[in-house]
């Protein structure tokens, strides 16, 4: 008689991560976040690319060496578009199909994910400057742990 064992296995989500209600374009939020919170953002070599869905996220990183935090802004909409090959009952000739990196905070535009040791204080400061930001609307904490799609944010 044999004995089967398993092991389970869960990635360990410990980090802050804020949502950003904006209409910018990612490039235009990293300038705005770099002047209102001192940050340096900058592009990523390589968008948070997703092969199997056909697409990409883009995304920013700031390590911070003096606090010991890494920053990450990541957009969470992906809008593809594509030619239609039989468009004669379509008044247009292209399709729009937009992705979410987490499918269930589609009103969000943006994601910040601070790794590091970060204190309420500290958070509630960096929600007030966001929130102070011309164009952003809103801004708040998320927890990771309520996503279903929190592995997304594993990189």
């Amino acid at each position: 008689m044999s004995k089967i064992l398993s092991l389970d296995f869960e990635y360990e989500h410990d980090y802050t991560l804020i949502g950003i209600h904006s209409s910018l374009e990612d490039y235009r939020m990293a300038f705005f976040l770099n002047q209102s919170l001192n940050l340096k953002l900058e592009r990523h070599k390589e968008d948070l690319d997703f092969e199997i869905y056909n697409c990409s996220f883009s995304l920013y990183d700031y390590e911070n060496i003096s606090s010991m935090t890494n920053w990450s802004l990541i957009s969470n909409k992906y809008v593809n578009t594509e030619k239609l090959e039989n468009n004669n009952d379509n008044l247009f000739k292209d399709e729009s199909k937009t992705s979410y990196l987490i499918p269930e905070k589609k009103q969000v535009d943006f994601f910040i994910k601070i790794i590091g040791q970060i204190n309420e204080k500290e958070i509630h400061d960096i929600l007030l400057k966001i929130n102070n930001t011309k164009k952003i609307i809103t801004s708040y904490t998320i927890n990771p742990y309520n996503l279903k799609s929190k592995d997304f944010l594993i990189f």
